[in-house]
């Protein structure tokens, strides 16, 4: 989580609140008022030991900072996961380490976002995002080397990124009526840079992102408290609020869910927020978080001191995004409109992109042909001279 001088917070919030566009699509959310068999089964697979084992191998880098060399092995780490689950693409999004406030990009390149798609079965285009930066940070004064700093980062987002990987590993097993990105946020310590270039360059692509949800510091409670979850998001995303309460009452019956607001610093839900995305991010006490962040005793044990608590983040995460994607339950294979006279086709990339289109063809699918398109996962809807429409997923290698 990023924090800031709480008088540049003050300002800065201000200032964001007055200038943060307009949501770019319209979309409602499931009401959610009893439990479903399959988002229960999903849950259940949730453990304990898999959660530790994730956050125990990204406290295991000498750091995980932006500006040093080890946040491309842990990179590769994240790819290393997600090809070993059944995911339809895994893209890496370079971006300037700049944020929103930042003029000129800072004095150093980092590693990619690293983001893995399964692709929807009935609205392909439509977009559920989670995300959790992988990056750490240690506050320092003076002349120091970055690459052997040690920033081992447990709560601060281990804990996050550990529950994103669970979620995709889960959720990668059933199929849904929209597409799913599983995100990790590279440079968030900078000023939310990583997740704020994606956002952005969505907004521009005109990219139909429905929901954005966040995990930042799970794993922390107050000595003496029980688990409770703060939630995080703009009074124009009471929508969102409403479902994501909705949800933790059904699934988390036992955790207390509540809105509340940080007294100072930020996280990556305000990337989407201020880009015309609703967004949320359940919260640690907002007022009680891991006094060891940003120190070299963000550690397993003191700053993540509640695998309960990180199950629970877990689960929440993952039931709202399997109810806002559009869990399947049985088979929708689409009508098969294959054998009318296709009028016009739209090619979108796995980023929801359009990168071709082309109109008045009035032909047989079969003979379609598109060019100049690189190497990956493509959905192609196709629309018929009978007013039908259909989607395919292609795979273009050279």
């Amino acid at each position: 989580m990023k924090k800031f001088l709480s008088i540049l917070v003050f300002f800065v919030s201000t200032f964001l609140c007055h200038s943060q566009n307009p949501h770019l699509f319209n979309h409602t959310f499931p009401d959610v008022n009893h439990e479903d068999a399959t988002v229960i089964e999903m849950l259940q697979q949730v453990t304990e030991n898999d959660i530790i084992g994730d956050v125990e191998h990204l406290t295991s880098y000498i750091n995980r900072r932006a500006d040093a060399i080890h946040i491309y092995n842990v990179k590769n780490w994240l790819v290393s996961q997600y090809e070993n689950i059944v995911i339809d693409s895994i893209s890496l999004f370079d971006f300037p380490v700049m944020s929103s406030w930042d003029t000129v990009p800072k004095p150093f390149t980092t590693a990619p976002d690293v983001l893995a798609i399964k692709i929807g079965k009935k609205y392909p285009n439509e977009y559920i995002v989670c995300g959790a930066h992988y990056d750490s940070f240690v506050i320092t004064e003076g002349d120091f080397d970055p690459d052997t700093l040690v920033s081992p980062g447990a709560d601060d987002n281990a804990s996050g990124t550990a529950g994103i990987l669970t979620t995709a590993r889960i959720l990668s097993n059933y199929e849904f009526e929209r597409s799913i990105i599983f995100a990790n946020w590279n440079a968030e310590e900078f000023g939310l840079c990583g997740s704020y270039q994606y956002a952005k360059q969505c907004r521009q692509d005109s990219v139909d992102i429905v929901a954005y949800f966040n995990l930042d510091m799970t794993g922390y409670v107050n000595p003496g408290d029980d688990i409770h979850i703060h939630l995080l998001y703009a009074n124009r995303d009471t929508l969102l609020g409403k479902f994501v309460k909705q949800v933790g009452n059904i699934y988390i019956p036992d955790v207390r869910i509540s809105r509340n607001w940080l007294p100072s610093g930020d996280t990556d839900y305000s990337s989407f927020n201020r880009n015309g995305y609703p967004a949320i991010s359940p919260s640690e006490d907002v007022y009680h978080l891991s006094p060891y962040i940003h120190t070299v005793n963000d550690i397993i044990g003191l700053s993540v001191n509640s695998w309960e608590q990180t199950v629970a983040f877990t689960k929440l995460n993952m039931a709202c995004v399997a109810h806002a994607a559009g869990v399947i339950h049985e088979s929708i294979d689409e009508i098969d409109y294959t054998d009318e006279e296709i009028e016009h086709f739209e090619v979108f990339d796995v980023l929801g992109r359009m990168v071709y289109s082309e109109k008045n063809v009035w032909k047989n699918m079969e003979e379609i042909r598109v060019t100049d398109l690189k190497s990956g996962v493509y959905i192609v809807r196709f629309f018929t001279q009978n007013g039908n429409s259909f989607s395919r997923k292609y795979f273009v290698k050279y």
